[in-house]
């Protein structure tokens, strides 16, 4: 029989449209032919020859075409042994692919579990340190252990770095061959790199290969989000007494929002109101600016932060909501004093004020990698964006067996409740045919209220958001039952794949229901890809109405369709249209807000990477530390020999780093300042962009002379006796704690820089609008 299963005409289609980005993975089936042969010539070979052989292989380099071959040859056989998962052929395709540097798109159930230990494996075979990054601590812990019995068969050490592991099990688990982790982890142990003492050996002993599970939802969903290293501060005494004002505030009285909701501002009654309430005659003099920024800042979690939206609460504590999953976002917190006000509003314990030591994005942890792989179900709608921002090309490995997904057209509906209303009556009619429902939902409050709708009818269902993100193996488990009813918010990076349970595919197999479609058509797949897995039956379907977030926020309908369907079903070709380019607005906007994003913290990464080498430097070598003397004084030898001397040595270079730490913290603080109002510069005709880089440059071109200056003077004034900072009267944070920086609700600097622009050239009108 032939086992080219892959020359379908869809092969063909995306072979001949050359899109950017992508790469025919064609070249490879001749390798998969020779490795299921070979494999197939093992069965009778022991363990320890197979391991052996596999380690020969390598030793040639996966370069060489029939070392790959005999490796994953042997490794797909110690895989059949020890794990009961022999990879077919399109597993084998995917990983060949992947261990030649490419990014692979494969369905959901088609087991990318295991490419990942092929592909993990290979590379560590081949003496590369790997990290395998998942969506979240759950799928490495899972992976790892799962991985485990393959890897120690081929000589291989494995271990999950998670929350909660103590220092000690956290070094001893980054030593490992292959290490399975989130890449907030990986990037949260550099941060803390960044910071070390001297004498302490770094977590991460370097970013050599790695594989990126859910690659798109990793590295460009998340790519722009801050990971942050923390001290503790003082917290700002003024923030109590303000929310509780700003608490008390009315809509249109007090305070106004704008159409789309993003900012809010005080009215002259309001600031009235405050400044008699906190007794000052001018809340805008320089004395009250801490008063005044807290008070934005109140506003700000008062009027347009919403419970069950942008967060839960749960276990005492405010639990911040990504917007691209609408599950919990671990260790993530609001900027500027915002998490603060929400717990006042909530009437929680304050977390507590913190400095930022540090902070990068995610996608500059990705960039530090000299090797990057990785896979995803919707890698190729993202192809053209992996190639631009990291370089690297994807292909599309096809299904084991065809797909028999039915994707029905959109169902449009006037409003959002007649929408709702048409979809409970879907999930109805299917759940009393016995067919498994998952409904997709855009957030957790969504999530709720169309459960208890459907709740009212009589059909229960299970509820999967951030609330019990915590039971999202069991319920997903659970969802493929004929007649199960799953509610959930978005299904990316969940790692669980949902398998129909007996009688469900007589039943027409897994429907997928989407209530109005996401901002991105790529997370529209990745919903509609949980029906259908591995040749299953299924359907998938969105309910949308004129009134869905994705229409509201990008365009302007002054005039409604003229005949609608008595249930509000609109039928009009031309609406249908209107919707999909309101997401294609979405997707633009967010792809704009990435690329400025970008732009504006390369500076930053450019300028961190040059003091960090200096800071190894003093770490590593010693003549770097006499170097830097040396420029403290320049006329003064005796103070350097001084500082020389053994036993008070470590002390001058425990505080030169001291002070190229705070240096450097402030210096994040002035650009973080500079990055509010710099989209004003457009005023004067200026590029915000280029103007912010050479403010960035000039500023940074500071931070030696600085640095120097505060180190003569500590130490030319430090007692005979001092033996370590304290002594000095310096102090680093008694406590250090990471999160990341979420979406601000009322803008970052590239939010301000896109909208001031478009606003400018629209003269004041919507994102978008359109005249129907």
């Amino acid at each position: 029989m032939d086992r080219r299963w892959w020359r379908r005409p869809d092969a063909w289609v995306r072979r001949l449209r050359q899109e950017p980005g992508t790469a025919d993975l064609a070249r490879y089936e001749p390798l998969v032919e020779e490795i299921l042969a070979q494999r197939a010539a093992m069965r009778s070979r022991g363990d320890a020859d197979l391991a052996q052989s596999a380690s020969r292989a390598l030793a040639a380099g996966l370069s060489n075409d029939g070392a790959l071959v005999r490796f994953l040859a042997c490794a797909g056989e110690m895989s059949r042994r020890r794990l009961d998962m022999e990879p077919f052929a399109c597993q084998l395709l995917a990983a060949v692919s992947m261990l030649r540097g490419h990014v692979v798109d494969m369905a959901t159930g088609e087991g990318k579990t295991l490419v990942g230990f092929l592909v993990a494996a290979g590379l560590a075979g081949a003496s590369r340190r790997v990290h395998v990054l998942s969506a979240n601590d759950y799928l490495a812990g899972r992976d790892a252990a799962a991985g485990g019995p393959l890897f120690s068969a081929l000589g291989l050490s494995c271990s999950a770095v998670v929350d909660g592991m103590e220092a000690t099990a956290r070094a001893e688990a980054h030593r490992s061959d292959i290490v399975y982790a989130t890449v907030h982890q990986i990037g949260f142990d550099l941060l803390r790199d960044r910071q070390r003492a001297p004498g302490v050996s770094p977590l991460v002993p370097e970013q050599d290969a790695v594989v990126v599970d859910e690659i798109d939802a990793v590295l460009l969903d998340d790519a722009m989000v801050p990971l942050v290293l923390a001290g503790d501060a003082e917290p700002a005494p003024e923030g109590a007494r303000v929310t509780e004002l700003v608490g008390g505030f009315a809509e249109g009285e007090e305070y106004e929002v704008d159409g789309d909701r993003r900012s809010a501002s005080f009215t002259a009654a309001g600031i009235a109101r405050l400044e008699d309430s906190l007794c000052i005659d001018n809340l805008y003099a320089p004395e009250h600016v801490d008063l005044l920024a807290a008070a934005h800042v109140a506003l700000h979690a008062h009027a347009l932060v919403t419970r069950d939206v942008d967060y839960v609460v749960a276990e005492g504590r405010v639990r911040l909501v990504d917007d691209a999953r609408g599950r919990v976002a671990a260790r993530r917190r609001w900027p500027d004093g915002l998490q603060e006000a929400v717990e006042r509003k909530e009437g929680l314990e304050v977390t507590g004020q913190a400095e930022i030591l540090d902070q990068m994005l995610v996608e500059t942890v990705a960039r530090g990698y000299r090797t990057i792989t990785g896979m995803s179900g919707t890698a190729a709608e993202a192809a053209e964006r992996l190639e631009e921002d990291l370089g690297l090309t994807t292909g599309a490995v096809p299904t084991g067996r065809p797909c028999t997904r039915r994707d029905e057209p959109d169902r449009l509906h006037l409003t959002a409740a007649q929408r709702d209303a048409a979809a409970a009556g879907a999930v109805r009619d299917a759940h009393a045919a016995g067919q498994p429902v998952l409904i997709g939902t855009g957030s957790v409050a969504e999530s709720e209220r169309f459960a208890r709708r459907l709740a009212s009818a009589g059909v229960h269902a299970q509820v999967l958001n951030a609330k019990n993100d915590a039971e999202e193996a069991k319920v997903i488990a659970g969802a493929g039952r004929a007649g199960a009813v799953t509610v959930s918010t978005q299904m990316a990076g969940r790692g669980v794949d949902i398998r129909l349970g007996p009688g469900a595919a007589e039943a027409g197999g897994l429907l997928v229901l989407g209530l109005g479609r996401y901002d991105s058509a790529r997370l529209d797949r990745q919903l509609r890809g949980r029906a259908g897995r591995q040749g299953d039956p299924g359907r998938s379907v969105f309910f949308t109405s004129l009134e869905d977030d994705v229409v509201t926020e990008q365009l302007r309908i002054r005039r409604p369709p003229r005949s609608p369907d008595p249930d509000g079903a609109v039928r009009s070709p031309r609406f249908t249209a209107l919707y999909a380019h309101a997401q294609r607005v979405a997707e633009g906007r967010l792809l704009q807000l990435h690329r400025t994003t970008r732009r504006y913290h390369l500076s930053t990464d450019r300028h961190r990477r040059a003091l960090l080498e200096v800071r190894e430097r003093l770490l590593a070598e010693s003549e770097a530390l006499d170097e830097c003397l040396h420029r403290v004084w320049p006329d003064a030898p005796e103070l350097r020999e001084a500082w020389n001397a053994p036993g008070v040595r470590r002390l001058a270079l425990e505080v030169v780093l001291f002070h190229m730490d705070r240096a450097w913290m402030e210096h994040l603080g002035r650009m973080a300042a500079e990055r509010e109002g710099i989209h004003l510069r457009v005023l004067g005709r200026q590029n915000p962009l280029d103007e912010f880089t050479a403010l960035a440059a000039r500023d940074f071109q500071g931070i030696r002379a600085e640095v120097e200056e505060a180190v003569r003077r500590i130490l030319e004034e430090a007692p005979e006796d001092a033996a370590g900072l304290a002594d000095l009267g310096l102090r680093r944070p008694s406590s250090t704690w990471t999160y990341m920086v979420t979406d601000n609700p009322f803008g970052s600097e590239a939010d301000r820089v896109v909208e001031f622009l478009g606003r400018a050239v629209r003269g004041g009108g919507p994102p978008a609008v359109t005249y129907v």
